[in-house]
């Protein structure tokens, strides 16, 4: 209840702040579809001494890991702005083609058990992971409408780009050390580029394809590889992700 009266009350706040918002396009709805990553060359650092005296005293690194696909939930919500009048002053026409987009999606981020090479070792290790993680973008966005008729003026057809920072919080287990296990957060980037049709005035079908930059790290203290001691380390990947969604939204 308190969680509801906290966002009504942002919601009322920002239509009295920017009033523009009040007369914009509100947009919400669901998406689902399949997920895919490229192939990543994982890196282990490994510590010695705390803070501030801490310092890399090996490294280590595989390359041409596989990652499983996957399929990807999520929902948006954002808004296109208007070229209405605000406290009188008329507002140019291209502002109709922009607007942004909080999305929010989940994904199974998982490694199939395969054996690679540690390098400059030349240990031969088995390595699987899996993680669950949670992505939240703030995406701005720009349209272009055809199609127009009287229902939709707009245009019923628009293609549209977003781009904007990705916040990704995973919970990551692997099967090296003895209990590599920790949820983290890393800061990323998205571009999507899809496709609308206004079926009616209030709803939309769309498809889009979104690639997502993504760093990852992981961070334990644990023993793993040919590191025989207990250690502080740090685990980084980067993930070149590639999503093709399906979706509908409800037009407001």
């Amino acid at each position: 209840m308190r969680k509801s009266g906290c966002l009504l009350a942002v919601v009322a706040a920002l239509t009295i702040f920017f009033p523009s918002l009040g007369r914009s396009e509100f947009f919400i709805g669901p998406y689902l579809g399949p997920s895919f990553s490229s192939n990543v060359n994982p890196s282990w650092e490994f510590y010695k001494n705390a803070e501030p005296e801490k310092f890399i005293f090996a490294t280590r690194n595989a390359r041409g890991v596989s990652v499983d696909p996957a399929l990807i939930l999520g929902g948006k919500i954002g808004y296109w702005f208007t070229d209405e009048s605000i406290y009188g002053l008329r507002m140019p026409s291209w502002l109709k083609h922009f607007g942004f987009a909080l999305d929010v999606s989940y994904r199974q981020l998982n490694w199939p058990n395969q054996v690679v090479n540690i390098e400059p070792v030349n240990l031969r290790q088995e390595i699987e992971l899996k993680s669950t993680t949670l992505n939240a973008a703030f995406l701005f966005l720009a349209r272009y409408g055809f199609l127009k008729d009287s229902e939709v003026p707009f245009g019923r057809l628009q293609p549209y780009l977003g781009i904007g920072p990705v916040i990704f919080v995973t919970n990551t287990w692997m099967n090296i050390g003895k209990d590599f296990r920790k949820t983290e957060v890393d800061l990323g980037l998205a571009v999507e580029a899809g496709l609308s049709y206004m079926i009616h005035p209030k709803v939309s079908l769309y498809s889009a394809f979104r690639y997502r930059y993504q760093p990852n790290h992981v961070a334990v203290d644990d023993n793993i590889l040919d590191i025989a001691t207990n250690v502080y380390l740090v685990m980084r990947s980067t993930y070149n992700m590639y999503d093709l969604i399906f979706g509908v939204a409800y037009h407001f």
